[in-house]
């Protein structure tokens, strides 16, 4: 497979070995970090002059004729469960050191992670290693860039590409750094504000990521809400098709046990689909709708963000509210979120943003906006969404 096919929407995949090694991951990232050296602001010392301003003694340093940029970026990495994970993240981690850069490693991880990660460390980008959505033989990459913007297609990920196919030369001739963070606690605990006056309900879960089982199961401990775990695999899904296998199996749970609502949340930790009481695979829309009234509540901002086929299936819009349309790519809902200002961003194929620090997509978080949507009444989520 040519290198220019492994270049997806949101970043990089291919087979593992077969369509991506560890070398080919390697390039694409010290591309990527060519990328971020460009954005940062000439730093050291300005080019040395003798007394007579004209001769250079073999004593003095050779400085070109532009300020030596003495700091490389900082760049966040990270890998998920899969097996071939380990092995990539070593050669993209080897790439950003040679190329100068200082690697802040979290180790095994996930995207929502990631992105708490670099906000909280204000680093210039990040690299996570993983193959989500593409089946467990796949691996790649997912980049973002300063303040946790994602890098997708029309934004900024022909730009790596590019780089990759031409070729580059090393940025700085000092070598980089590598250094261990560990985000677990700092990022659980910002979810304390959302997790609060929920009324009892018990909810179906489906994920198959350890770590978001594990954060889950630590913000629920205090509680009323009572959570019920589903074994899924890690495999590519189909979370808008009733059919889908994980689908049905959460269908099936939902209408042979006592629950109030279901969510399956996807490999990548962002995404993630909703079941109600008889469980009924929801539409997004829908969802967007539920979300988008309480927001309304909740804000004198009412400004929110939709894509083409989540707009055109929302009824009538209340007055005053002002609904704007993305791409549907992760980079553009971000970015409109900072230019419009918009508390809100929702997408027919699951993702939901939250105006947080940053805008933020992460499916414990959208679990804890519905929950507390649910809270306003006492009504089954079938009847609240109609409401």
């Amino acid at each position: 497979m040519s290198q220019q096919s492994l270049f997806m929407e949101e970043g990089v995949r291919g087979v593992y070995l077969n369509e991506i090694n560890r070398t080919q991951a390697a390039h694409i990232a010290g591309a990527f970090s060519n990328i971020l050296w460009e954005s940062l602001p000439l730093k050291g010392l300005a080019p040395q002059k003798s007394a007579d301003h004209l001769v250079k003694t073999k004593s003095q340093p050779d400085h070109n004729s532009y300020s030596e940029k003495s700091r490389g970026p900082n760049v966040v990495i990270g890998f998920d469960e899969r097996s071939s994970s380990p092995d990539i993240v070593t050669g993209v981690a080897s790439a950003l050191r040679r190329n100068g850069c200082r690697v802040i490693d979290l180790g095994l991880t996930v995207p929502a992670v990631m992105s708490y990660a670099m906000t909280h460390l204000q680093a210039q980008g990040a690299i996570m290693v993983t193959g989500s959505q593409f089946g467990p033989s796949y691996t790649g990459l997912e980049f973002l860039q300063e303040h946790s913007l994602p890098v997708s297609a029309n934004h900024g990920l022909e730009q790596i590409e590019e780089r990759a196919r031409t070729g580059f030369g090393r940025a700085s001739r000092q070598p980089g750094s590598q250094r261990t963070f560990h985000p677990l606690e700092s990022y659980r605990a910002q979810f304390g504000k959302h997790f609060h006056a929920l009324r009892p309900l018990k909810i179906s879960i489906a994920c198959s990521l350890r770590l978001v089982r594990e954060t889950l199961n630590t913000l629920f401990e205090k509680l009323p809400c009572q959570l019920s775990w589903i074994e899924i695999p890690n495999q590519k899904r189909d979370l808008l098709n009733p059919l889908d296998i994980d689908v049905l199996k959460m269908n099936q749970s939902l209408q042979t046990g006592d629950f109030d609502l279901g969510i399956i949340i996807d490999d990548d930790s962002r995404r993630c689909a909703f079941f109600d009481e008889t469980g009924a695979l929801l539409p997004q829309h829908l969802i967007s709708w539920f979300l988008m009234k309480a927001l309304a509540a909740e804000h004198t901002n009412q400004i929110f963000l939709l894509d083409k086929e989540s707009q055109e299936l929302l009824p009538e819009i209340p007055p005053g509210w002002d609904v704007s349309q993305h791409d549907g790519t992760l980079a553009d809902s971000y970015m409109q979120m900072q230019n419009k200002q918009a508390v809100y961003a929702g997408s027919h194929t699951g993702y939901h943003w939250f105006r947080e620090t940053v805008p933020t997509c992460d499916a414990i978080l959208t679990l804890a906006h519905v929950l507390a949507a649910l809270s306003f009444s006492d009504a089954p989520f079938s009847e609240a969404l109609s409401q």
